[in-house]
This record gives C-alpha cells, structure tokens and sequence, in this order.
C-alpha cells in the first residue's frame, strides 16, 4: 500500500497531473489506430511482412528523422511543441476514413500516419524532458513509474475497447483517435509554467544542436554505457512489437479480439510493476533492475515461442509488461538525471533515434523472414540475444553499479 501512495503523489503537482490526464485520453486512441491500421492491413494484404511495417511504422520516421526531433523540441518550448504535435496528429489521423473511402491504395494511408509518427518525434522526447519541470526532483521516479502505468493501465482498457470498436466501426474508429489528440491539447494548454523564449530553426541549427545532444551522451561514461547496453538489449522489442498481430492471426488463427487481449495482458503486468517500482528503486540500483529487467524479458520471450496455448501465451505476455517496466523506468530516470535541463529533450531524442535505427532493419528482416518461417522461433532467437546481452552487461561496472 505504501508503494502505492508514493506513486500516485506524483499527481500531488497540478501541471504534472495536467499532462498525466492528457496522456491518460491521448492513450485511449492510441491502440485504435495500431489496432485498425494492423487489420485494415492484413486484410487487404495478408501478408506478414506488410502487417508488421503497419504496426511499428513509427521507427521509419525515428530512424531517418528522430535525430532532429529532440532538437527542435528544446528550441520551440516543450509545452509548445506538443501542443503543435497534437494537432498536426488529430489532423492526419482524422484524414485516413477519407482517403479511404476515396478508394487511395494503402501507400496514402501509410503516408499520413508517418505524418502523425514524425510529429512523434518531437512530441515524445519533449514529454520525458518535460517531466523533472514540473514535479520536485525526489518525485521524478515515482512520476516517470506513473506515466508509464497510467499509460498501461489505459492499455488494458483500449486494446481490449480497440479490438471491438475496429470490429464494429472499421476504418471510422481513426475519428476517435484524432479526437483524443484534440482534447489531449486542449489539457496541455492549461499547464502553468514560464518556457523559453522560441529559439530560431534553421538545418544547420537543428545539426548543432542535435551533435550536442549526442555529445552529452558521448562524454558521459554512464550514459553512454547505458545507451550502448540498451541499444543491443531492446532489438528484441521491434520483433514481439511487429510480430505479435501476425503470431495472433496466424498462428493462433484469432481476431483483433484476440490481439487486443495480447496487447490487455501486457498492459496489466506493466501496470503493477509501474506501482510497485518506486519502492523497489529506492531499496536497489538502478543498474541491477535494468539489468535484471532485461534478462527476465529475453527469458520471457523464448517462454512465449514455447507456449503450448493461447492462454499461457496470455500470462506470459503480462509477466514481459513487468519486464519492460524494470528495465524502462529506472532507464528514463538515469538519462533525466544526469543530463542537463537546457539538452534534456536533444539527449532523449538521439537515444529514441538511435534505437529506431537499429530497430528498422529487424523490423524488415523479421517481417521478411515471417513469411517464411513461424512467429515463435523468432520470438526465441529475438529472447535469446536480449538474454545473452543482459549477461554480458552485468560484467561491466559502468552498467552494472548504476546507483
């Protein structure tokens, strides 16, 4: 119980619940979109590799432009650029039923997401630098565990919501994300506090400013280590991320229902280790739960490729949102504490890039390769890696004796 309230009083601060409760409703779309744009795929492709490139469409815009989004997050005000982001977001997204039911082939509706998705690359690193604004420094763990298990929480409630309302609506069920981006920058706008003044954007700006944020990381033994590990640890994430629709339409012959349930069973998991984290990072280091975090998540993943039904395959889902969790957070509150205020969201935006970069190519040879060969032996060797290095990390001081 104690655990608990010290993750809720994050919500103590008003400009911290205020962008808590936009998320919360941003949250609920979310999984509408993923869930709709996966479907509307496989059906009119039933092919693996497009399925997965529709599901973590994403990286391509982080690989190829991510770098920058941090940069320009810092320049323009991070309250500012989400707000833009949002926007833009509920525009793009709320265009798909129409082209659509215009008869556009999918490249168009591909096009517009990506839109929504480079947005994304602005919004998100601006939302982890925003954070230790808003909330005293001895909350910042117990606020960081917060989003990420309110954005769980919202998880179990809209993959499960999303399976039906794309069963029932179709393509229509965008308009109910695009209307969550809207109300998710009506609340951003009543967050109270002084920004910047906006920084003038220029290419060979965005170039400086991006090469400092990098720098940052280059000369910072702990973070540099921590982002290397982590680059290598996570490349399973894009295959269970990709291939989980295909492993619930093909290889369990299921719906979106069935996907949604998937996806429920994660967010369940994430959500308890979200509120039982801050309790845990103050008894450990940081680095043995990354560690520990990543390990159990590559276990995990060879346990699902071995799975003898569906509903074990369920428990093990929300046992890798625990996972994710120990190794995430304490990730997120490593890199806000030790980097500076003023390059906090150009940190945060190379880190997210690096990892797209990296995440592409098994998003395509994974894809690719699924066409060919079952989910689950690539969810065992995707295990495998992520296990192996969580063995190799804890050799190295700089990873492992994080406090």
């Amino acid at each position: 119980m104690t655990t608990n309230v010290r993750t809720l009083d994050a919500l103590r601060s008003p400009n911290f619940a205020l962008l808590w409760s936009a998320q919360v409703v941003s949250g609920f779309g979310d999984k509408i979109t993923l869930f709709a744009l996966a479907f509307v795929t496989w059906e009119l492709t039933r092919s693996a590799l497009s399925t997965a490139f529709a599901v973590v469409i994403a990286t391509v815009p982080y690989a190829s432009f991510g770098f920058f989004g941090g940069a320009i997050a810092d320049a323009v005000g991070h309250r500012r650029a989400m707000i833009a982001c949002d926007l833009v977001r509920a525009a793009s997204i709320g265009l798909i039923p129409l082209v659509l039911a215009l008869g556009a082939p999918l490249a168009v509706v591909y096009a517009l997401v990506l839109v929504a998705a480079l947005c994304t690359t602005v919004f998100n690193p601006a939302r982890l630098a925003i954070v230790p604004d808003l909330v005293p420094r001895d909350r910042l763990g117990a606020s960081n565990s917060m989003v990420y298990a309110s954005d769980r929480a919202v998880e179990i409630v809209g993959a499960l919501l999303a399976g039906f309302l794309v069963a029932a609506l179709g393509v229509f069920a965008f308009y109910v994300d695009a209307l969550t981006f809207i109300l998710s920058a009506l609340l951003l706008l009543r967050i109270s506090m002084t920004e910047p003044a906006r920084r003038s954007l220029s290419v060979s700006g965005m170039v400086r400013d991006t090469a400092a944020g990098f720098a940052v990381i280059r000369r910072t033994t702990v973070l540099w280590a921590n982002t290397v590990f982590s680059l290598i640890a996570q490349l399973s994430l894009p295959v269970i991320n990709g291939l989980t629709p295909v492993l619930i339409f093909r290889e369990y012959g299921l719906g979106p229902e069935g996907f949604g349930a998937a996806e429920a069973s994660m967010a369940v998991g994430a959500v308890v280790a979200g509120l039982a984290l801050p309790g845990i990072l103050s008894r450990y280091r940081k680095g043995p739960v990354i560690v520990a975090g990543f390990g159990a998540f590559g276990i995990l993943l060879i346990a699902i490729a071995v799975s003898p039904s569906f509903p074990v395959t369920l428990a093990l889902f929300a046992l890798t949102g625990v996972a994710n969790v120990v190794f995430f957070v304490p990730n997120v509150t490593l890199s806000q504490e030790v980097t500076p205020p003023a390059l906090r969201a150009r940190v945060f935006g190379v880190r997210m890039a690096l990892l797209n970069l990296t995440w592409l190519p098994v998003i395509l040879v994974t894809g690719a390769l699924a066409d060919a060969v079952s989910v689950q032996a690539l969810f065992a060797a995707a295990g495998l890696l992520t296990l192996g290095t969580a063995l190799v990390g804890v050799r190295f001081r700089s990873i492992r004796d994080v406090a």
